[in-house]
């Protein structure tokens, strides 16, 4: 079963201020305001909406004795589709803006996968129970990574493309993923590394037709 970002929404942004963010131990994606993000609406509510802005996030590092740095900001272009069929989200990410007052002894090696996102891209659309989600450019290597899933069962894709070797493994239900091939230059296949998936509120503001629709919903 494909693994979820550990996104997390601690307030409401648009009131509170947020924070929405996604971490991988000590290395955190914030969102800044969206109010910095020039999000812009279009769409027929309740059928369609389509959410687009060019939103500011930080990369945070948190160290030992507990001080949080921030090291440097992305800007994403965002795009939040949503239909009564079938909803998606894409994001581009520009280049990586290191902090000017970051210590010179810090290294940026300890961002992991959060320090190369510099041109990655990220696009998932979600169809009932099936999920396909793709990661591109991402780490030293600039991994691609591609997981179609449906319920519990998933199938997963991931390409170096600077060395062209793959790797693929399939999960069922209750079971372990299973390896299919693997070209890579090590045994092990790297984890698909969702928590990349920028933390989103817009990705969430769909409209359910029934919401608005009522009785033509029930049938009457």
């Amino acid at each position: 079963m494909l693994p979820m970002s550990a996104a997390n929404a601690a307030g409401d942004p648009f009131t509170e201020g947020g924070p929405w963010e996604t971490c991988d131990g000590a290395v955190c994606l914030v969102m800044g305001s969206p109010l910095d993000g020039d999000w812009k609406y279009e769409g027929v509510r309740p059928v369609i909406t389509d959410w687009k802005g060019d939103q500011p996030y930080t990369v945070q590092y948190t160290g030992e004795d507990g001080n949080v740095i921030d090291t440097g900001t992305y800007n994403i272009k965002i795009e939040d589709y949503w239909n009564s069929f079938f909803s998606t989200s894409a994001y581009q990410f520009g280049d990586f803006t290191v902090n000017p007052d970051l210590p010179e002894d810090f290294d940026l090696s300890d961002l992991g996968n959060f320090g190369y996102l510099a041109g990655s891209s990220i696009y998932q659309i979600h169809i009932g129970d099936f999920t396909n989600l793709t990661i591109n450019g991402v780490g030293p290597h600039e991994l691609n990574y591609w997981v179609m899933s449906l319920g519990d069962t998933s199938y997963t894709v991931v390409t170096d493309p600077i060395n062209f070797t793959s790797a693929g493994l399939i999960e069922f239900a209750g079971e372990g993923p299973m390896q299919i091939w693997n070209s890579l230059f090590h045994s092990w296949t790297p984890e698909v590394p969702d928590y990349l998936i920028p933390p989103d509120p817009f990705a969430s503001l769909d409209f359910d037709p029934c919401d608005f629709l009522g009785a033509v919903c029930d049938g009457v």
